[in-house]
């Protein structure tokens, strides 16, 4: 005979939850929120057949912005108490019961959260395509990235419409094929090369085992294996951004001095990472860069030695960036350098490391040891500010390192 919990155990199991969600939630849940879960708790005990109603819950606890994780740890917790307040001498099987009903309430729940996940994903997968495939990619990169962002919004419409999806082997769909074929004309990297084809190997792994977890209806584990290949999805966007500089280089201007991109070229670009940013919410920081007493370099050694020391500053900065990371040069001896998915503590560092290679490995310019300092100035990029504003940011801290004796990294 299955057992009913009365009014006062649910009163303090749901007691207890409060407790425990106010204290370890960083979500912001309202009373009317667990009371409406506490009502569905007790209708699904009494009748099995309205636990579907879970679904709907999580759709609506997604677009309450409460956090997947912490959604589930509410029904782990009531499982684990519920269990708890069963008198010593219920059935074995009844405690089983229990526990195998929160667990499928669990499921149904991730399922609601799983498509609201996949609505607000395709939104962006259509967003990518869109407006950063089509319109900045060059055509020779844009069609084998559009396939595989086609070829996962298919898989998610196959979650949607509970349909069975056939993987193809990362070597037989098409971007395998442009891998193996036309890109290596355009991958002359062997690193990067290597890390697209792991990564492509993976996406096809990941999508099949999440075609399992949805064969088997496991929508929990697959709600954090489609987070997974969204992942990969936005690394191998990274990569073909990178290669798309490549394809910028030569179509762009480029400082002929320095090798530096040039003014005109930030533009381009930043609007670019911008764009990437609003879907990634990854974070952009840049830094504006000016060689101490460079007037003093002309006057004691010639503009030729400081054309050399121009030139020398770039290549300490770009031996000390990622293959991601840009460097512009926007004045005479000022430049601008752009660190995509960086936090300001972390530019602070990279900064940090330029400024003081730079310092200890001085110029030799015509027998001569020229020794050589910068100052920065770092600003994290902010979204509702314009670009300009961040520059500004930066550029008032530039000027800060100078008036604190140079030679310094301002943040």
């Amino acid at each position: 005979m299955e057992f009913k919990f009365s009014e006062d155990k649910i009163d303090i199991i749901f007691g207890r939850l409060l407790t425990y969600a106010e204290k370890n939630f960083k979500s912001a849940i309202c009373k009317e929120t667990f009371l409406k879960i506490k009502y569905l708790i007790k209708d699904v005990l009494e009748n099995k057949n309205k636990i579907s109603q879970l679904q709907e819950l999580g759709f609506d606890l997604a677009n309450l912005g409460i956090i997947f994780n912490e959604a589930i740890s509410i029904f782990d917790f009531l499982r684990k108490n519920f269990i708890a307040h069963l008198p010593n001498t219920i059935d074995l099987r009844e405690a089983k019961r229990i526990e195998r009903l929160f667990e499928e309430m669990e499921n149904e729940l991730s399922l609601g959260y799983l498509k609201d996940e996949i609505s607000l994903l395709k939104s962006r997968l259509d967003f990518m395509e869109e407006y950063i495939v089509t319109k900045e990619l060059h055509p020779l990169l844009a069609e084998p990235f559009r396939h595989h962002i086609r070829y996962f919004k298919n898989f998610l419409v196959s979650i949607e419409e509970n349909k069975v999806f056939n993987n193809i082997s990362h070597e037989n769909c098409d971007f395998g094929i442009w891998l193996k074929e036309r890109g290596k004309d355009y991958i002359s990297e062997v690193n990067l090369m290597k890390d697209l084809k792991h990564l492509h190997k993976d996406f096809h792994n990941l999508i099949e085992i999440a075609e399992s977890y949805k064969k088997n209806k496991k929508f929990k584990d697959l709600y954090f294996m489609i987070l997974n290949i969204q992942n990969i999805v936005i690394w191998i966007g990274n990569e073909f951004l990178y290669l798309n500089t490549k394809f910028i280089k030569l179509e762009m201007s480029i400082d002929p001095l320095t090798g530096a991109f040039n003014r005109r070229s930030f533009e381009a670009i930043i609007q670019k990472l911008l764009e990437i940013s609003q879907i990634t919410d990854a974070p952009i920081t840049l830094a504006i860069a000016d060689l101490d007493y460079f007037k003093k370099i002309n006057d004691t050694f010639g503009h030729l030695a400081g054309d050399e020391a121009l030139k020398h500053f770039v290549n300490i900065i770009k031996r000390n960036l990622r293959k991601s990371d840009y460097v512009f040069r926007i004045g005479g001896e000022e430049f601008l350098i752009l660190l995509p998915n960086t936090e300001l503590k972390d530019a602070a560092e990279i900064v940090e490391r330029i400024r003081k290679d730079l310092e200890e490995n001085p110029l030799h310019y015509d027998g001569k040891e020229i020794k050589l300092t910068a100052s920065f100035g770092l600003a994290e990029v902010d979204k509702n500010k314009h670009i300009n504003e961040i520059i500004k940011e930066a550029d008032e801290k530039l000027y800060k390192a100078k008036e604190l004796g140079r030679n310094k990294v301002v943040v």
